[in-house]
This record gives structure tokens, sequence and C-alpha cells, in this order.
């Protein structure tokens, strides 16, 4: 079965349980809002923290806004543009990929790594909100934490009465915060990545992911065997093995040398590129450093991930999706300003119709 599939009647019967939970223990005396498939639990226990850091460098605040409103309008047309482009070629290939994947730790993605991805994109995103507001003098009511359906989240809960009345430059600015402290981060982890990693990995050769049970390879190959030498060349990075395979025909016998054997092996034809050899494993690349992998590995792992989410639900978040996303919220407030109400009503209805049907199109190949 299809794992998202287990995904969703877990989820459902998550539900279920938690209705009647709520049903007989009434939760909001726990400070806990049952809205149907929308689970708040609010709290003003971050409040001074998040007024203390917005009293800090105002006009540096001032600054960071401006430029997440900026930010925030190149990042609606880009991911506006993916998802139609990649909708039409869901739509029109044989074998589409899906533009929007599911976060589901440890089935989409490494359980640990996600998960610490994920708390620091909630944390940044919200914090940010919540920062922009007061140091533009809007009053908090709540911050917390939040699950939607299946997608956990937290909130800052601006006072909406007076977010209402400020000027339509500061309810941008408020609107755009999170996803611009999202990218702030993931600048942040990709530098660290670049500057501080990498330099301490060397490629030293590729590991084993996979090998097909009918290929040549099958019980002589195991998972995990690093490759380091190929007919005598030495193999130090994935690079070095795709040029070798490239010139490779069906037939043709590899001298192979791992960290644990030498074998020969003769090539088969490859399924989709007939002429060519083909060896029938998966590879990716192996590194070594100065310092233990088992330190530098989940480092690196959870960079890699800080970076990845933060960059792509910031993303994702700006899309001028109406009554859901930041974007929608600032792609309102821009329409707003050019066209009456009635006209921007139809404007921002018509928007939401496209994105659902956007989003639909491009999750459908998750399920297939």
């Amino acid at each position: 079965m299809n794992p998202l599939y287990v995904v969703l009647i877990g989820i459902i019967l998550f539900w279920v349980v938690l209705s009647e939970v709520n049903k007989r223990y009434n939760l909001s005396k726990y400070g806990v809002d049952f809205q149907g498939i929308i689970l708040l639990w609010r709290t003003k226990r971050f409040n001074d923290f998040i007024d203390n850091v917005s009293k800090k460098g105002k006009k540096v605040w001032n600054v960071y806004s401006i430029i997440g409103i900026g930010a925030a309008v190149v990042g609606m047309v880009t991911v506006f543009y993916f998802l139609f482009s990649n909708a039409v070629k869901v739509l029109l290939s044989p074998e589409p990929s899906p533009g929007v994947g599911f976060v589901i730790p440890g089935v989409t993605v490494p359980f640990w790594y996600s998960i610490i991805g994920l708390i620091v994109v909630l944390m940044v995103h919200e914090g940010s909100h919540g920062v922009i507001a007061r140091a533009n003098n809007i009053k908090l009511k709540s911050t917390g934490l939040a699950l939607f359906v299946a997608i956990p989240g937290a909130f800052v809960e601006p006072d909406e009465e007076e977010l209402k009345k400020t000027s339509r430059l500061t309810r941008m600015k408020v609107y755009a915060a999170g996803s611009m402290a999202n990218f702030v981060t993931a600048l942040i982890a990709f530098v660290l990545i670049v500057g501080l990693v990498n330099p301490l990995l060397t490629p030293s050769g590729i590991q084993i992911v996979s090998i097909e049970d009918s290929s040549s390879a099958f019980g002589l190959l195991s998972q995990g065997d690093i490759i380091t030498e190929i007919n005598g060349i030495k193999i130090e990075s994935l690079q070095n093995f795709y040029d070798i395979m490239q010139d490779t025909k069906p037939g043709d016998q590899l001298n192979i040398v791992s960290d644990k054997s030498t074998f020969n092996i003769t090539l088969s034809d490859h399924p989709r590129e007939p002429g060519k050899g083909y060896i029938g494993i998966v590879t990716s690349q192996y590194y070594s450093s100065p310092i233990n992998m088992k330190i530098l590995t989940p480092i690196s792992g959870v960079l890699f991930w800080v970076f990845l989410l933060n960059f792509n639900i910031g993303l994702i978040n700006l899309f001028p999706l109406p009554f859901l996303f930041d974007g929608g919220k600032i792609f309102k407030e821009i329409v707003d300003t050019k066209f009456s109400e009635a006209n921007s009503n139809t404007i921002q209805k018509v928007f939401a119709i496209i994105g659902i049907m956007l989003f639909a199109i491009n999750i459908l190949p998750s399920f297939l």
C-alpha cells in the first residue's frame, strides 16, 4: 500500500479520537482551541520575549521588513510560475513528478533532520511576524502552536483591530516578515554548509545505495560498499564513475575495487539506453573528513534540511492564494490599491480557484 494512504488513515483516526477527547474533557480549559481540523494551543508566555527583541534596533527591523516586501513580491511571481509550469508538465508528461510534495517526517523525508528543520521553520517564521508587528506598535493577543490536519505549525496572533487600522504598508511588512525570516535562515544554513562543512569533506569514492536483483553486480557488491577504483582508474567522485560508464557497452568487463574486496563484473545492456553498458547499482558520493563523520554527518544533515525546508516552505507560503497563505494577504493588499472592493474580491476568488487547482495538480503525482 502507498505509504501516503497509511498516513491518511492514521490522520483520520487521530482526529476522530481527538474529537471524542475534546467532547469529554473540554480542552479549552487548557488553552486548546479545537476547530474541526484545526487545533490551536494559545499562550502569552512568549509575548515578553518578542517585545524585547522588537525594541532592539527598530531601524534595522524597518529595513528588514521593507526588503521582505520586495522578496515577497518576487517570491509570489516565482512560486506561481513554478506551480503553473509544473502543472502543465504533470498534465502532458507520461511520467510526471510532483511539484509539491508532502513533508512527512520518517515517510517522505528523514525523521530527525526534518523534525529539527520544521521546528526552525516555525520558530523563525512566526517569531518574525511577531517582532515586526511589535516593532510597528501592534499588540499581540497570543502566541502558540497549531495543527492543521497533519501539518504542524506555530502562530503569532496580532490584534486584528489594530492591524486593520495601520497603513497598508505596515500590514504588508507584517505579512512578509515570516517568509523573509525563512529566506534569511536558509541563507545562513547555506553559508554554513558551503563555508564550514564542505571544506571539511573530501570526495573519497562512491557508496552503493542499492543493487538490482537481476544485475550482474548482485551477490558480488553489497549495499554500503565503497567503490574506490575501476579498471585501474581511481574513483573519487560520482563524476569519475559517470565518465567511465559513459564509454562502456554491453559485455564489457569492469575490475572493481571496493573497501572490502575486488571483483570482475560483466556489464549488461542498459534498459533505457540500448547499446550502453549497465551495472545495475544506485550510488551516492562518499566523503572522508579530518573530523569524525559520526559528528559531521548529522551536523551537515540538519543544516541541509534547515536550508531546504526554510527555502521551500518560505516560498510556498508566498503563493498568492487568498485567505490561506501570507502571499495571499499581500496579494489582497496590492489588488485593493488598484481595484474597487467588488472587483478586488472577484479577482481574489478567481485566484483562489486557480490556486487550488494548481496545488491539486502538482500534488496528484504523489498519490499516483
